[in-house]
């Protein structure tokens, strides 16, 4: 009897023990955890849109489908009037927003209106009046035609918000329509979403996801390797390689729609001059930032957009290393050794500049470092500022910089009219675009507005062609290399798939085996 007992006592303790650990599985399998380096900084989706809308959490009227085309979203169809001002946008019936009310075009017209007060990204787009025309039809009306409109709805600050949301203000909680809910934002720490169950489309198979904001590289690999995260985003070549022969990862790869470039400060200073900038453009070996930092991973930029891009321009001939004619130039440009200390001087000013980078992107700083190496060979003394995201921003946008190494994505809006307005038009260099610093070009401003103006997209390749041209002649930019983007994922990972232009993660096809 006392063996029974105790016989019967130790199944009971192992059938407790097999419980709990079936329970830490099934705990486990629910949380989907990525380390990635951009923190949201806000929790409203009109100020900055990117994050929320990448995890699935906000969605807008246009998708981006995986070629990089727009396609349905919270629109099923749209169309444009004969005289190419009003769009009428034809929404998806049976949506329902987060706190259980139903998407209709009113919803959608408050949203829209309040993305235009508090978003800059839309001060371009000449929106003159929105209409919700029926409960599932909403009008755009414009002041003058722009044939990409459809494209910029897709931008994330577009989002699709309930009018309890907007009712807020300053949105503190986001209620959208996507596969997963807002749940909470530790700025600088986390941003952590939960499953939408009464989800319109595929239901998540995750509870629960928590994206880890880990600006470091390395931080971000290592908490792959500790178990802490299952997916980590944007890891350089040298710490990918780590991974190739390691079966318990993934090595996922993915060419991208964006390009690394030097902006130039056309202010004032050296780089107001543009033979100087085209000087820059002859000095640096781009070959050697491939194969030294990249190891090899993507190529040369040739064009803004890449050749293989519709919008290329693949006519283009490309800036050749050649540090000999660099010096030529800055020597007909009134730059010369006067002293013989190694730097360059003109008027008893030295050629002495700062490049302003961040390591969110890990390959940026080594990159910088090369190009400083690189400078140096002809007479340019460069000094690398490798700071956070937020201060290399601010530093950029109150011009206290010569050079500024970032990436930079062109296809956010997948028309070129959104990132050629931002960053190379006057109205965007003069305000908070990510291209040259203060620099204007007429014909450049008149080639973009003609072009945002035609709907035949072959006549606008052309003047898009021109566009890009004035950027290789004038060299407001050094364009270095096209992103292949890397990412690790644990072997308990299934379904994840990277877009090529980041437009979504699509972590409701995910799921944690």
């Amino acid at each position: 009897m006392k063996w029974s007992t105790t016989f019967l006592f130790s199944k009971f303790v192992l059938i407790i023990i097999c419980c709990s650990c079936l329970v830490s599985v099934v705990a486990g399998v629910q949380t989907l955890d990525i380390a990635a380096p951009w923190d949201p900084k806000t929790t409203d989706p009109h100020v900055n849109g990117a994050i929320a809308q990448r995890m699935g959490i906000t969605e807008t009227l246009v998708d981006i489908n995986d070629e990089a085309l727009i396609s349905p979203g919270l629109a099923t169809s749209w169309e444009v009037s004969g005289d190419q001002k009003t769009w009428t946008f034809h929404l998806r019936d049976g949506v329902k927003f987060h706190d259980g009310t139903p998407f209709t075009a009113k919803a959608m017209k408050k949203s829209l209106e309040d993305s235009l007060k508090k978003s800059k990204t839309f001060s371009s787009v000449p929106i003159k009046d929105i209409k919700a025309s029926d409960v599932l039809t909403l009008e755009i009306v414009l002041d003058k035609p722009l044939p990409s409109l459809p494209a910029w709805m897709a931008k994330g600050e577009s989002a699709a918000l309930s009018e309890s949301s907007i009712d807020e203000g300053d949105i503190s909680t986001p209620i959208s329509t996507g596969p997963f809910k807002f749940s909470s934002l530790s700025p600088n720490e986390k941003f952590v979403a939960i499953k939408n169950t009464d989800y319109w489309g595929k239901i998540p198979s995750v509870e629960e996801v928590v994206y880890h904001v880990v600006p470091e590289a390395v931080t971000r690999s290592l908490m792959l390797k500790g178990g802490d995260v299952q997916i980590a985003q944007i890891l350089s070549p040298n710490i990918v390689e780590e991974y190739r022969n390691d079966n318990t990862y993934t090595v996922n790869t993915k060419p991208i729609s964006r390009v690394r470039l030097l902006s130039y400060n056309c202010e004032s200073g050296p780089f107001a001059d543009t033979a100087v900038r085209q000087a820059m453009n002859y000095a640096i070996n781009r070959q050697d930032l491939v194969d030294y930092v990249l190891e090899g991973v993507g190529e040369p930029a040739t064009s803004l957009f890449p050749p293989t891009f519709y919008w290329g321009n693949k006519d283009i001939q490309p800036y050749s290393y050649n540090p000999e004619k660099a010096k030529s130039i800055l020597l007909s440009s009134g730059w010369t050794d006067s002293d013989n200390d190694g730097v360059l001087d003109k008027n008893g000013e030295k050629l002495s500049l700062t490049l302003v980078t961040y390591p969110e992107r890990a390959e940026l700083p080594p990159m910088a470092e090369i190009i400083q190496d690189q400078l140096k060979k002809i007479g340019v003394e460069v000094e690398v500022k490798s700071v956070d995201t937020d201060t290399s921003e601010n530093l950029r946008f109150s011009g206290d910089f010569d050079m500024y190494l970032g990436g930079r994505s062109l296809m956010n809006a997948p028309d070129p009219d959104w990132i050629m307005m931002a960053d190379y038009h006057s109205s965007g260099t003069f305000n908070r675009g990510y291209g040259p610093y203060k620099w204007k070009n007429e014909k450049m401003d008149s080639l973009l507005e003609e072009a945002r103006t035609l709907a035949d997209n072959d006549a606008r390749k052309k003047l898009y062609d021109q566009a890009q041209q004035i950027i290789n002649d004038e060299a407001p930019v050094s364009v270095l290399s096209y992103y292949v983007n890397e990412d690790v994922t644990s072997n308990k990972i299934k379904g994840y798939r990277m877009h090529p232009t980041e437009f979504a993660f699509h972590l409701e096809d995910v799921s944690l085996s």
